[in-house]
């Protein structure tokens, strides 16, 4: 386990990295502290609660993990959660989630991690250039909260991006005739699962954001304690974010789908070409294969077939056979069959 103290006195960020929580002691009287901890267990856990009168309850959550995202209101303290996603580059459709709790009380907010956070640094980073400008405590443990958010909602900007280079491509491969033609039972099973896991994960991903955006429109209307009021319209933003963002992905959620029925509209149209073709070569060969069974055909003596005395008789009726194919392909023709 170890933890970042970070503090914004003499207008710069001071940061300190402990692996002892002994040092936290001395940290618990002072103001405008950010305290970031990374790796902890239940043992850790318990002993932070008990040095900051933590409610077992969050403490639990924490341990727990994997919890929705939420601003909850105790007595002492304000307890959210906050998650944003990565992008997987070796795999499509796995974002994995960056999930960051918060304690934010009058004078100190604190945060939870499992494992290093790209939020985290990105909150770290921003801290940095902007400290110059914060004034008050209250400003810098909001703005904290307020950035732990941000950068969350914002992490999603890159996994939607995600899904618009899917669909491109995807769309682009249901076009290919050339594959679609080769394409067997397995490849349409294949594709339909792939499809069916995007969804999925979409939805998913909606659901991270509606939770956003519930917990921003509690932030903007400052109803939170331990917020500062300055920083509403900050909050604001971030809310507009969470709303541009599940348009968006509905908008992607819709666009599926109608991949999804492109590819069985053209599926089918391929199909109904092949039964077509089918059809037509059976219709030819119907009258052809009458002619050849019904000359085929053994009878007692004294039944006279048309033309089977006649030396020419063979000739006439492939004759008469090749005119019915070709008469029938120019019918199917003139009717757009063939």
């Amino acid at each position: 386990m170890q933890f970042t103290v970070s503090n914004p006195s003499r207008k710069e960020l001071q940061i300190q990295k402990y692996a002892d929580l002994d040092n936290l002691q001395g940290l618990i009287s002072l103001k405008d502290l950010w305290i970031d901890f990374e790796d902890f267990d239940s043992d850790t856990m318990k002993r932070i609660g008990e040095i900051f009168g933590i409610d077992p309850l969050t403490i639990e959550d924490i341990l727990v993990g994997n919890q929705r995202i939420k601003m909850e209101d105790y007595q002492d303290y304000i307890f959210g959660v906050s998650k944003g996603v990565y992008v997987a580059k070796e795999t499509e459709f796995e974002y994995p989630k960056d999930e960051i709790f918060i304690i934010l009380s009058q004078n100190n907010i604190l945060t939870f991690h499992r494992k290093s956070s790209q939020i985290i640094n990105n909150v770290m980073e921003t801290l940095k250039n902007r400290i110059k400008k914060i004034k008050g405590t209250a400003v810098f443990t909001s703005l904290v909260m307020h950035l732990v958010y941000d950068f969350s909602v914002d992490s999603f900007y890159s996994a939607l991006s995600d899904v618009e280079n899917w669909l491109v491509s995807m769309r682009t491969e249901i076009l290919d005739f050339d594959s679609l033609k080769a394409s067997a039972l397995s490849d349409v099973k294949s594709l339909m699962s792939h499809i069916s896991r995007a969804r999925r994960e979409m939805s998913e991903l909606r659901i991270m954001l509606t939770q956003h955006r519930d917990v921003m429109s509690l932030a903007e209307h400052g109803t939170l304690k331990f917020v500062s009021v300055d920083l509403m319209s900050a909050f604001r933003d971030v809310y507009d974010h969470t709303f541009q963002l599940i348009e968006t992905l509905d908008s992607y959620m819709l666009r599926t789908g109608d991949v999804r029925d492109l590819y069985f509209t053209l599926r089918s149209a391929f199909t109904d070409n092949i039964l077509r073709l089918l059809t037509v070569v059976a219709t030819i060969f119907l009258p052809l294969t009458f002619l050849t069974g019904f000359y085929g055909m053994n009878f007692t003596a004294g039944f006279f077939q048309p033309g089977s005395n006649n030396i020419y008789g063979f000739y006439a009726l492939v004759a008469s056979m090749i005119l019915i194919a070709a008469v029938l392909l120019i019918l199917f023709r003139k009717r757009g069959w063939v």
